[in-house]
């Protein structure tokens, strides 16, 4: 995955546990992304809950294809 943060598109906002389920959705169906915190860090622990909302994000040529992988339930 590409590392500018500046370049990336946030898909999916949620609390930790959900933004990992929706990362793992996305690069099973061959979407690379990335789960940021409020302060656009990496977060590298699926247990930092208490960090508030966490996004998902993809690159932006990728974010169309993860919007429609995201809404099918």
């Amino acid at each position: 995955m590409k590392e500018d943060k500046d370049e990336l598109v946030c898909v999916f906002k949620g609390d930790a546990f959900e933004s990992e389920v929706v990362r793992a959705r996305l690069e099973a169906n061959g979407i690379p992304a990335m789960i940021m915190n409020n302060s656009m860090s990496a977060i590298f622990s699926t247990y930092t809950v208490m960090a508030g909302p966490v996004s998902v994000m993809v690159n932006p040529k990728d974010e169309l294809e993860a919007r429609r992988i995201i809404s099918e339930k």
